[in-house]
Order: structure tokens, then C-alpha cells, then sequence
């Protein structure tokens, strides 16, 4: 018998460029967790397609790149952003960010999307260092950033997404 994707261990994902194919699995699987932490309120439809219409434009290669995290199935389980560019990153550095659908937490899902996403952030030379921004409270997100080798540097800044939230920095050397 085989582990399912739904039990036992996380699945295997591939990252994909996140666009407008994503629109209906990221709206049928946010919730009021997702919401809060990553995007600071539900996504309208309208919202959400101009932004993945804008995501699908940027290069795979590029300063700023939003990806898509499907299983083996090629169902959306998360997905994420690696940018080398934006407020508070410095040259070298990469802010990866990390999402997990709810319907997908709690089974390691967001340690392998988070790994995926560091890798993709390594595969670029210039990097030498990630930058993850945790909500303090988000026990989860932390648990998989010390996982990755992350630790907090006790800075709290406001929130990429949302000025009137704040997170704190999360520091990953790569070398």
C-alpha cells in the first residue's frame, strides 16, 4: 500500500509559475488562517485575477518570481514567492515567502513548499542569503523556518502585504 498525498507523508511538489490557471484552486481553498497570515483579508475574484495576470508576465528567472506549488496529482497545495527585489532586501539577499491551502496543513506540506522555494531561491548565484518574514504568532510558519535552518533576529517590521501588520525577519544564510 502507498502513502497517499492526503496521509502520511507530505507529497512531492513541483513548482510551477503561478497565473491565472490558479484562480479558482486558490479561491476554493483560502481561509481565514491564509487570509490573515499571507494576505491580510480574502481574496476578491477580481483582485486575485488581475494580480495572477500580472504574476504570469513576470520571468521564471526574474527579480520577482510567484510560484505555484502542485502535487504529483497536479492539484495546488501552495505556493510562494522568491524576490531578490522590494522593501527591506539588500543585494544577495531573496525574501521567500510560503502559502499552504488549508485543506493541505498539517501534513508537512508547507516544510516542502518552503524548501522548494529556498531551492529555487539558491539556484540563483547572487543569493547568498534569505530573508522569511513571520507573523509572531504563527507558530507553524516558524516551525518551518527553524526546519529550514532559519532563525528570528528579533526585528519586527511591517508586514509586505499589509503596513498595518507587523512580522518579524527571519534570517537563512546559504553559504
Amino acid at each position: 500500500m502507498h502513502d497517499s498525498p492526503l496521509r502520511g507523508r507530505p507529497p512531492r511538489i513541483r513548482l510551477v509559475p503561478l497565473g491565472p490557471a490558479h484562480l479558482e484552486p486558490i479561491l476554493a481553498g483560502q481561509d481565514e488562517a491564509l487570509a490573515r497570515e499571507v494576505f491580510g483579508r480574502p481574496w476578491t475574484r477580481a483582485a486575485l485575477a488581475a494580480f495572477l495576470t500580472r504574476a504570469e508576465r513576470w520571468s521564471p528567472d526574474g527579480p520577482i518570481r510567484e510560484w505555484a506549488a502542485l502535487d504529483d496529482r497536479g492539484q495546488l497545495i501552495g505556493g510562494g514567492g522568491v524576490h531578490r527585489v522590494g522593501a527591506g532586501v539588500e543585494r544577495g539577499q531573496a525574501d521567500v515567502s510560503y502559502w499552504v491551502l488549508g485543506a493541505h496543513r498539517g501534513r508537512g506540506c508547507g516544510r516542502v513548499v518552503a524548501a522548494a522555494l529556498v531551492e529555487n531561491a539558491c539556484a540563483d548565484a547572487r543569493t547568498c542569503e534569505v530573508v522569511l518574514r513571520i507573523v509572531p504568532d504563527n507558530a507553524a510558519s516558524a516551525a518551518v523556518a527553524r526546519g529550514l535552518g532559519a532563525w528570528p533576529t528579533g526585528i519586527i517590521e511591517r508586514h509586505p502585504a499589509d503596513g498595518a501588520r507587523r512580522v518579524e525577519r527571519w534570517i537563512l544564510p546559504l553559504s
